[in-house]
């Protein structure tokens, strides 16, 4: 009898590995990840977890709609051109970065002491994400048009290199970037170049459409989503160990990781549809600018459903935590 037993608990324990489903995640410099494996979100994970991490959202979007990735993290603007392109993905989680970490950066000796000074100058954006978005929001504010400088498109790894090497004047990034350019390469902010007031700072977990017709990874990324929550929660409540965990996962100096989270100030928000909207506003933006070929209703864009105990986790966050309260207002958009 005891063989026997021991027999089918063997069965029944290969047939419950065989049904663990695995979500195939992409993650921008792996941070999130981080942040969920040192909060102790990662323990005890009812299915498996394969993370790859990437430099920027472009690519990420792009192992997605390859179908290479289940879940990525990635910023609103990349997941709005794969979605204007037909890409079969969703958004169905949300955080929210302080809108001033995304900024333009220049050189003491650059002659930039105010967004006036950009005319005529060469600036280093990222084509269709964050940087491009901000420059062209700042040259509102600053009364210019975007004919008034030349843009040059480059992925953050060679506009760091451009602006150090004076082969730009300026760059438009986004941190880690920005720490990393002023603590290393003794770049300066430009004057009320910040994106505060011109981005909403969003960023968004997508799911692939083929996954999440799928119930047991639907559960998974619904599950992942609270996680990621809670994870975010714990980080801002403990900077300094977030930022030991990131300079060793990521090799930075600590000095850099330090800034770049109180540069960030990463928070969970309540995933909801006043984010379609917010998003409209940028998918307007930019076809006005005719960088998006045509117009676009992003309201298909989201799933709702699978945010629910992130919403609570987001929602507790902001009652009893005052620096989450104020940081997690609706940005202004020009």
């Amino acid at each position: 009898m005891r063989l026997v037993a021991a027999i089918l608990l063997s069965i029944v324990a290969t047939a419950a590995a065989a049904e663990k489903v695995t979500l195939r995640l992409g993650d921008v410099k792996g941070d999130r990840f981080i942040s969920l494996r040192e909060s102790g979100e990662l323990n005890n994970l009812p299915y498996d977890l394969k993370l790859t991490s990437f430099d920027s959202g472009a690519p990420v979007q792009e192992a997605l709609n390859a179908g290479a990735l289940d879940v990525g993290f990635t910023g609103d603007l990349p997941f709005l051109f794969v979605y204007a392109a037909g890409a079969p993905v969703k958004a169905v989680g949300a955080w929210q970065n302080n809108p001033d970490s995304i900024a333009l950066l220049t050189r003491p000796d650059s002659g930039i002491h105010s967004l006036k000074d950009l005319k005529g100058k060469q600036i280093a954006v990222n084509r269709g994400g964050w940087g491009h978005y901000l420059v062209l929001g700042l040259l509102e504010r600053a009364g210019l048009k975007p004919d008034d400088v030349k843009l040059r498109f480059l992925g953050p790894v060679d506009g760091r290199a451009a602006l150090a090497s004076h082969a730009v004047d300026a760059w438009a990034t986004w941190e880690p970037y920005v720490s990393s350019a002023l603590v290393v390469d003794k770049a300066v902010l430009v004057p009320q170049g910040g994106g505060k007031g011109i981005l909403s700072g969003y960023s968004y977990a997508l799911a692939r459409e083929e996954s999440l017709k799928d119930p047991a990874k639907r559960q998974a990324i619904a599950d992942l989503q609270a996680r990621l929550a809670k994870a975010q929660v714990w980080a801002t409540r403990h900077p300094a160990e977030f930022a030991s965990a990131l300079s060793k996962s990521l090799g930075m100096p600590q000095s850099i990781t330090q800034r770049w989270i109180a540069d960030a100030q990463i928070r969970p928000v309540n995933f909801s549809p006043a984010l379609a909207d917010t998003l409209q506003h940028s998918a307007d933006f930019f076809y006005r600018y005719r960088v998006l070929p045509k117009a676009v209703d992003v309201r298909q864009a989201f799933d709702y459903q699978l945010s629910g105990q992130a919403n609570q986790v987001a929602e507790t966050a902001t009652q009893t935590t005052s620096p989450v309260a104020i940081a997690n207002q609706e940005p202004a958009h020009e």
